[in-house]
């Protein structure tokens, strides 16, 4: 009886050290994976500049719309002035060509981000944006690293322009050599 006992003992102390092996070799390979590997390709936090973002709670309802677009065709003699809520184009007499089809889009209202068109339009004279941000989510942000700039496709990063930002009216206002998207970003 002993024996059987001694036996009995032993296979169960035998089974418990394997089962106690398995759970800890399946947690040491939990483990393993969450510590970094030098050889692995650590995360690097980007230092590109933020597109601003509106304060939905102080927009007017007349940003609620999904996709907000104004279009007009402007003569090419009298130039025009377009403005869609907090963006305006002001186009100069002899800017292009020919009567042309402009555009301003906002994708998102959500962002200071806007889309002008005719996409790729080159400018005989500069024509002038005026970005009001009076709704813009200021919270973190440093006022006096906000500016204009433009999206480059080719190199998908943002282009800073010269621009002048007005502090006390919150406009920023830029000349635009070709349409394309541009954006207020901060730092």
């Amino acid at each position: 009886m002993k024996q059987k006992k001694k036996k009995s003992t032993v296979t169960f102390i035998m089974m418990g050290l394997m089962m106690l092996s398995l759970v800890v070799s399946g947690c040491s390979d939990k483990l393993m994976q969450s510590i970094p590997v030098a050889d692995e390709p650590q995360i690097e936090f980007s230092d590109e500049p933020k597109i601003l973002g509106r304060n939905m709670e102080a927009t007017p309802a007349q940003l609620s719309g999904p996709n907000l677009y104004t279009e007009q065709i402007v003569s090419s003699l009298s130039g025009a002035t377009i403005t869609l809520y907090d963006v305006t184009l002001i186009v100069p007499p002899l800017a292009v060509d020919n009567d042309t089809l402009f555009s301003i889009s906002i994708p998102d209202a959500s962002l200071f981000y806007n889309e002008f068109g005719t996409n790729g339009l080159q400018f005989n004279l500069p024509v002038t944006v005026i970005m009001n941000y009076r709704d813009a989510d200021l919270s973190g942000i440093d006022e006096t690293t906000i500016r204009l700039a433009w999206f480059d496709e080719n190199d998908q990063s943002w282009q800073d322009m010269q621009c002048t930002v007005d502090f006390i009216s919150k406009t920023v206002t830029g000349q635009l050599d070709h349409f394309s998207s541009y954006g207020l970003i901060s730092d």
